[in-house]
């Protein structure tokens, strides 16, 4: 029990830290949330400070998972602890719990899809790398980032739900939140409102 409730801490607190809050304050002055579509992530980083900010940020996303990912191992060997489906499931959460209701900024983060998606790469990568493929090709042929987007997340319940169904209540949980993060997104889509990356 000790190691889980540090397990979700540790991944909370790292998952909280919001690059495209720091870096949009750093190069515009402006709080990202209140420009562009008001979300804290890689998309609206790269329509309001650019491709190459906008990578950045997508880049710092991902490495948030990771890090708390590589923070469990090492735990793990500190306390002697497997890092078995808890642990996982905890990890799954908290990544995205911290991305999307971070401490540090008023409860106020991103959408959580990069947090969701990496987490689910350190937890099975073969399924994580077929949810991101269909994601990708959806993207290029809408040209609409949150219908690949949501599309991807849908696809990782469905390929979980059959194939390693020990983690339903965790994906169920993490995959609610970012879904209910694009809710905006999902009434524009319904509307045919949805703005268009290229």
């Amino acid at each position: 029990m000790f190691f889980n409730i540090l397990i979700f801490i540790m991944c909370y607190l790292i998952c909280s830290l919001n690059p495209a809050i720091i870096l949009c304050k750093k190069v515009t002055g402006q709080d990202i949330r209140s420009v562009g579509s008001g979300n804290a992530g890689t998309t609206n980083a790269l329509r309001v400070m650019g491709k190459g900010w906008g990578a950045l940020v997508f880049i710092l996303d991902a490495s948030k998972a990771f890090i708390s990912y590589l923070g469990i191992i090492l735990m793990s060997k500190i306390f002697n602890e497997q890092i078995d489906i808890s642990a996982n499931s905890i990890f799954l959460i908290a990544t995205v719990l911290g991305h999307c209701y971070p401490v540090y900024y008023s409860f106020k983060g991103g959408k959580g899809i990069v947090t969701l998606l990496i987490s689910a790469l350190c937890i099975n990568k073969q399924i994580a790398v077929v949810c991101i493929i269909v994601g990708v090709i959806i993207i290029l042929l809408t040209r609409t980032v949150s219908k690949g987007t949501l599309a991807g997340v849908l696809l990782y319940v469905i390929m979980m739900i059959v194939m390693m169904p020990e983690y339903i209540l965790p994906v169920l949980i993490s995959s609610a939140i970012v879904i209910f993060r694009h809710k905006e997104n999902i009434v524009r889509i319904m509307n045919k409102e949805e703005q268009k990356l290229f």
